[in-house]
C-alpha cells in the first residue's frame, strides 16, 4: 500500500473522528441551549410565584392565559409543562426533579447514544381549567356603586296624578254637598310613599266626612292627603276608593290634580338597579309597596256600649245617646241551628278588636228547621241569649235577628213571633245593647202593607218592655223595597228603622237607587245583611259594584252588618272551608269576602 492508499484509509477515520467531535460539540451545544433555557424559565416562574403571591400581578378568571401546571408521570420519568404568557409551552423530558438539576460536563461526556440528534423542543398547549383552590384575587371584580344622582330619583320623576268625580250632590242648611269618589295614580317609574291633593272650594267650605284619607281646610283651599295605610304607591299603581263629603256655596265638577314628591321609597331608582346578585335587577319602586299586612284599626278608648249608650233614630240618622251621629259595623252569624260554634265571646271579642266591629247579628232562622219547623226552641233560645250576653260583657251591641225566609210572608208565625219578642224584650229589658229585627227578608210577593200590618202587632210586645230599643223592620222583595215605606210606615215609628239588603253582584243601581229614594223621603235605613258577591251567596264576587256601595254607605252614615260569619263552602263566608278556628282568624284563615269586609269595617 502506498502513502496515498494510507493516506486515503485514514482520511475517512480522521473524518470519522472530526464528525464525531462535531457531533458532540454540537450536542454540548444543544444541551447547554436546554439547560439555560431551563434555568430561564424556572427562575420566570420562581419570580412570577413570588409577584403572583405578592398581588403585583393579577390573573382574570376568564383569562384565556392563567398558569396551570400539570405532573405526568411517564416511563421515563416526569415531565412539566409549563405555559407561558405568549400560549406556547416546552416540554423537557428526563428530568428527575422539578426544581430541574443541572447536568455537569462530564455527564455529557459519558452520555451513551453520540450519533443520536436531540429532538427540538414540542411546543403544547396546557388545557385551560379553573384552579382547585380559588385565590381571592382570582374572584369577580365587585360592582362599582352608582353615584348618588342616578340611585336618587328627582323629585320631578316622582310624579302621581289625583282624579275625582262627584258621585252625589244634595242642598242642605243654604248650601250644596257633594261626594267625591277619587282615585291617586302614581305616574312615575319609582315607587311614592305620600301624596298630597289640592282643591280650591269657594265660599262656606267645609268638611262634613272623609274614608280613605284625611282632610283639612286652609282657608278654602281643601287638602287631601293619605290614611296611614295607602300613602305607599308603588310604580304605576292606584290608591283608590278615597272618599269625602264637602260642603261649599260654590258649584263643584270633576277635577283632577297632578303632583310631584319627594318622598320615595326605599330602594326606588331611575330605570333599572342591580342588585349585584346573579344579575337580576329590579325596575322602579318596591313591587311589594301596595300590598301590606293587615294591622288593626286604632280603636276607641273604653267599649262602643259604654261609650254611646242607647241608641235612637233622629230623622234618618242613628245617634248615640249624645245625639251624635253613629254607625253600627259588625258581623252576621249564619243560621244559628248549623252553625252554633261561632256564638261565643273569643269570636266577637275577635271581630271587635281586630276587625273593629261594634255590633253582632244572630240569625235565628224560624222555618228551613229552625225555631217554628222543628228545631229546639229551647236550645235556639239558649243560643241567643249566649251571644247577647258575650256582646254585652264586651261592651258590643246584638241584633236578635227573627230570620225569616221560604215562609216568606211574616204573619205565617206572627204568634211565634209575639211570643219570643214578648220573652227576649222582658228578659233584656234593661240592656240598652240590643237591637230587635223582627223579620229579615219578606218574599214571595208580600207586599208592604201585609209587612206593616204584622209590624203594627209585633212592635207593642217590645216596646212595653223596652220602650227605647232600636227595632228592625224587613221590607218586601228579601228586604229590597225599602223605597215604598214612606208612603205608609209603621203606626209607631220611633226608634224603628227598615231593613235594605244587597249583594253587590247582583243588586246594583237599581237598589241603590231605592236606598237613595228611601233616604230622601225621611226613611231611615239599616243594612241588616249584604254580601259582594251575587244573590246565591256563592256566585263571583264584584268588586267594582261592593265599592260603590261602601261609597254610598260611608256618604249617608248607614249602619250595616256583613253576611255571614261561618266556614260554609260558599263565597259569602267569611271563614275559609278548611278553617276550623272558631275565633282569633289570620288573614290566612279568610275568605276573599272575609278580607274585604275585614278592611271595610276597619275603614280601609
Amino acid at each position: 500500500m502506498d502513502n496515498n492508499d494510507e493516506n486515503m484509509e485514514l482520511i475517512p477515520e480522521e473524518n470519522a473522528e472530526n464528525e464525531a467531535v462535531v457531533k458532540t460539540r454540537n450536542k454540548w451545544t444543544k444541551e447547554k441551549t436546554i439547560i439555560s433555557v431551563l434555568a430561564f424559565l424556572v427562575v420566570a416562574m420562581a419570580v412570577f410565584n413570588a409577584l403572583f403571591l405578592s398581588g403585583v400581578i393579577k390573573l382574570r378568571k376568564d383569562s384565556p392565559t392563567e398558569v396551570v401546571a400539570e405532573a405526568e408521570t411517564s416511563a421515563t420519568g416526569e415531565s412539566t409543562t409549563v405555559e407561558n404568557i405568549d400560549d406556547e409551552s416546552t416540554t423537557v423530558e428526563n428530568i428527575t426533579d422539578e426544581s430541574t438539576a443541572v447536568e455537569t460536563e462530564s455527564d455529557v461526556d459519558t452520555e451513551e447514544n453520540t450519533d443520536e440528534e436531540v429532538t427540538e423542543p414540542e411546543m403544547t398547549v396546557a388545557p385551560t381549567e379553573v384552579p382547585t383552590t380559588k385565590a381571592p384575587d382570582t374572584q369577580p371584580a365587585q360592582t362599582q356603586p352608582a353615584s348618588e344622582s342616578s340611585t336618587k330619583p328627582s323629585a320631578s320623576n316622582a310624579g302621581y296624578k289625583a282624579d275625582f268625580t262627584v258621585v252625589n250632590s244634595w242642598e242642605e242648611n243654604g248650601k250644596n254637598c257633594y261626594q267625591l269618589s277619587g282615585t291617586v295614580t302614581n305616574t312615575s317609574s319609582v315607587g311614592i310613599t305620600s301624596w298630597s291633593v289640592s282643591k280650591e272650594l269657594g265660599s262656606g267650605a267645609e268638611i262634613k266626612s272623609f274614608w280613605n284619607c284625611s282632610c283639612t281646610l286652609s282657608g278654602s283651599n281643601l287638602i287631601i292627603k293619605p290614611a296611614e295605610y295607602n300613602g305607599a304607591i308603588g310604580a304605576g299603581a292606584s290608591a283608590s276608593d278615597i272618599g269625602l263629603i264637602v260642603a261649599s256655596s260654590n258649584t263643584l265638577t270633576a277635577f283632577s290634580y297632578s303632583g310631584n314628591t319627594t318622598a320615595v321609597a326605599s330602594g326606588s331608582g331611575n330605570g333599572s338597579q342591580d342588585s349585584g346578585q346573579g344579575g337580576t335587577s329590579q325596575t322602579g319602586g318596591d313591587s311589594t309597596a301596595d300590598v301590606k299586612p293587615y294591622t288593626p284599626p286604632k280603636l276607641e278608648s273604653g267599649t262602643p256600649v259604654g261609650n254611646h249608650g242607647q241608641l235612637s233614630v233622629k230623622g234618618t240618622d242613628l245617634v248615640d245617646k249624645n245625639g251624635t251621629k253613629y254607625q253600627l259595623k259588625g258581623v252576621s252569624t249564619h243560621g244559628l241551628q248549623w252553625f252554633p260554634q261561632y256564638v261565643n265571646k273569643d269570636a266577637f271579642k275577635t271581630l271587635r278588636d281586630n276587625w273593629g266591629a261594634n255590633v253582632i247579628r244572630l240569625a235565628m232562622y224560624t222555618d228551613e228547621g229552625g225555631y217554628c219547623s222543628g228545631g229546639s226552641k229551647l236550645d235556639l233560645e239558649t243560643m241567643v241569649c249566649t251571644g247577647v250576653e258575650a256582646c254585652t260583657e264586651l261592651g258590643m251591641y246584638v241584633i236578635i235577628d227573627w230570620h225569616i225566609l221560604r215562609d216568606s210572608n211574616p204573619n205565617t208565625y206572627k204568634a211565634d213571633a209575639i211570643a219570643f219578642f214578648d220573652k227576649m224584650s222582658k228578659k233584656y229589658s234593661k240592656n240598652v245593647n240590643v237591637i230587635y229585627e223582627i223579620c229579615n227578608e219578606p218574599n214571595g210577593g208580600v207586599d208592604w202593607n201585609t209587612v206593616k200590618q204584622y209590624a203594627d202587632e209585633v212592635i207593642p210586645v217590645i216596646r212595653a218592655n223596652a220602650p227605647n230599643a232600636i227595632i228592625l223592620v224587613g221590607t218586601p222583595t228579601w228586604s229590597q223595597d225599602v223605597d215604598a215605606v214612606a208612603a205608609n210606615p209603621v203606626a209607631s215609628p220611633k226608634n224603628v228603622m227598615y231593613t235594605l239588603h244587597f249583594y253587590a253582584a247582583t243588586h246594583m243601581d237599581n237598589i241603590r237607587d231605592k236606598l237613595k229614594t228611601a233616604v230622601a223621603a225621611g226613611t231611615p235605613v239599616f243594612i241588616s245583611e249584604f254580601s259582594i258577591c251575587d244573590a246565591s251567596g256563592a256566585g263571583g264576587i264584584d268588586y267594582n259594584s261592593a265599592s260603590t256601595w261602601k261609597e254610598l254607605i260611608n256618604s249617608y252614615n248607614i249602619s250595616y252588618v256583613g253576611w255571614s260569619l261561618c266556614n260554609k263552602q260558599e263565597t259569602s263566608a267569611l271563614i275559609l272551608p278548611g278553617c276550623d278556628k272558631t275565633s282569633g282568624w289570620s288573614t290566612e284563615d279568610l275568605s276573599e269576602t272575609g278580607k274585604w269586609l275585614r278592611n271595610f269595617i276597619a275603614g280601609k
